[in-house]
């Protein structure tokens, strides 16, 4: 009796909780004062302006600069993963939520104070550039430390709060909760567009016009506020206790696997014995990946297998449903590794230096486009085609080709790699002409000299880079949650945020090996700080033949890749054995 009283006031105390009221906090409103949309909002303002920062206040080179914007992009799409085993495993969503929102906000005010505070940053140089200082050690700490704070402050928001949206309506019924959840995922990726728009139109306008004072104070007043937001709304939220990660149950595969790496696995499973989850139907795991398959048998070592308490150990034998969810994560690894490249070449554009050397007056000779927010037009193109894509573009081609399934998810990635290395030959051919008219209008050794062309030359490259963008990752999204058991979920987003942090790691080494060879025997490497004297045309052309080996990979990957699942269910009753596909 008391046990059911105990679980009626559980309900009781849930009903008052959770729901619709808090997730605004959470994912978005229509103010963009929200959890992940304001860590969104402060990283993409950083990393749209930074390397104008980095060149002008701490007169770091244009290669120096981008490798500390990647190693910084790097850091804030790893963590994530890191993030999300520590929340399910030991703190919670809630916890890991506001500690890592704390750790944003005080990154965001390091950075302001870079801004504040003369003697964090070198002094100004000289006329014409003559004379400038080096940062010191604690000038580059205390901006490294910065740019650390505020990637640890992603590792939690980012992979937490739209899951921890979905804590607030676990309770209702599945009706309900389903129609909630369609709307929570529009609104997500509505939230987080329009997060990206504000920072690099508002945000970076205030940055380039009024000053780094204001642009990053700003920054720093929106991570404060939402946080005591976040802080003064947790009595409504409900805070769901943490579980054994997804993660940590891939790592016990692996490790009982080779524990019992001596095992012989019979030739038929028809005589073996597996374990499953009580409850379960029993399972049979399937033939590929077979030396995994030994972490689940047990008749060899039932009497290995509890811990002395009569209590399954799961670090000396795993279920069926372990060994499969690993050896889906293990499938699609090859298809994850052919996307890496179309991350490497939408991180990879030197825009923003190119659009300081243009003209950027648009539509009236008082106004001009900030450097920094000239990938509006990728931000834009992403947005307004994803949104439209299911809406609109689905149904017009079914009605030209007159078919059901217009693209698969794998034709709609190939296009994603196919346009990423157009993006790159466009961005090639119109830096040529860039350098060109320096050159013909002597400015070749003036690196601040002002071109006459347009800087919305620069527009169609964003734009094939947003349609990339959004083929290459939705199309990611869908493929691995159409391919992954639906308990491996969570994984799906910290597939993408690894592919995008190897990208970055990629695209540092790569920066560093071309100014490397190019820059032998006195000569201007390719990436030179001076974009006239440079050759970033060619730069621009090397990623598109990199992207153009990547797309025959994909293809070979494609070809290769098996969508189907081979785990079999044995029903336990009767001598006949029906085959099932197993369905995670």
């Amino acid at each position: 009796m008391m046990e059911g009283h105990s679980n009626e006031l559980g309900r009781a105390n849930t009903l008052k909780k959770g729901g619709l009221r808090p997730i605004p906090v959470i994912i978005g409103n229509v103010f963009g004062l929200t959890n992940e949309v304001s860590e969104r909002i402060v990283s993409a303002s950083v990393t749209a302006n930074l390397i104008i920062y980095l060149t002008t206040k701490y007169h770091l080179g244009a290669a120096s600069s981008a490798i500390i914007i990647f190693v910084y992009q790097a850091a804030a799409n790893f963590l994530p993963v890191c993030g999300a085993i520590v929340s399910d495993a030991l703190l919670g969503r809630y916890l890991m939520v506001t500690l890592t929102l704390f750790s944003c906000t005080t990154g965001t005010f390091m950075l302001f104070l870079t801004s504040l505070i003369p003697k964090l940053t070198p002094p100004d140089c000289g006329l014409s550039n003559q004379g400038c200082t080096s940062p010191s050690p604690l000038q580059l700490f205390v901006l490294c430390a910065s740019l650390g704070f505020m990637s640890l402050g992603a590792s939690g928001v980012r992979p937490c709060c739209l899951a921890f949206a979905e804590d607030q309506i676990a309770h209702w019924d599945e009706a309900q909760k389903d129609r909630a959840l369609r709307g929570l995922f529009s609104w997500y990726y509505v939230s987080v567009g329009f997060a990206q728009i504000v920072a690099v139109t508002i945000l970076v306008y205030f940055q380039d016009q009024v000053g780094w004072k204001v642009g990053f104070g700003i920054s720093a007043a929106v991570m404060l506020s939402i946080t005591l937001v976040n802080l003064a709304a947790s009595p409504f939220y409900v805070k769901m206790k943490p579980q054994r990660s997804i993660w940590i149950s891939l790592l016990q595969v692996v490790v009982v696997s080779l524990k019992n790496r001596h095992l012989v696995l019979p030739k038929t499973y028809q005589s073996a014995q597996f374990h499953n989850a009580s409850g379960l139907r029993e399972l049979v795991p399937s033939e590929k990946m077979r030396f995994l398959n030994k972490a689940c048998i047990l008749r060899y070592h039932a009497t290995n297998v509890s811990d002395g308490a009569g209590r399954t150990n799961s670090w000396n034998i795993c279920t069926v449903e372990q060994v499969e969810n690993l050896k889906s994560a293990l499938s699609v690894i090859p298809m994850w590794s052919a996307m890496i490249m179309t991350f490497l070449i939408q991180s990879s554009s030197f825009g923003v230096l190119q659009a300081a050397t243009m003209d950027r007056r648009v539509g009236t000779k008082k106004f001009q486009l900030p450097a920094g927010s000239i990938s509006i037009f990728e931000i834009i193109t992403f947005t307004i085609w994803s949104g439209c894509y299911d809406r609109y573009i689905v149904p017009f081609l079914r009605r030209i080709t007159g078919r059901q399934q217009v693209l698969t998810l794998k034709q709609r990635m190939g296009i994603g790699v196919s346009l990423s290395i157009a993006s790159m030959l466009v961005a090639s051919a119109v830096e040529t002409y860039r350098r060109k008219v320096a050159v013909k209008g002597g400015l070749q050794h003036d690196a601040k000299g002002t071109l006459e062309m347009s800087v919305l030359w620069l527009a169609p490259q964003y734009v094939i880079i947003g349609l990339a963008g959004a083929f290459s990752s939705i199309g990611q999204i869908e493929f691995y949650y159409a391919v992954l058991p639906k308990s491996m979920g969570s994984f799906v987003l910290a597939l993408l945020f690894f592919g995008a942090g190897v990208a970055s790691i990629i695209a540092t080494l790569v920066i560093k090996a071309i100014n490397l060879i190019t820059g032998r025997n006195g000569m201007a490497p390719w990436l030179s700080n001076n974009l006239n004297e440079g050759h970033y045309n060619y730069y621009y052309f090397l990623l598109a033949v990199l992207g153009a080996i990547d797309l025959i990979y994909f293809i070979v990957c494609s070809y290769v890749f098996d969508e189907r699942t081979q785990n079999m269910s044995l029903e336990t009753s009767g001598d006949a054995k029906d085959m099932v596909e197993f369905q995670g």
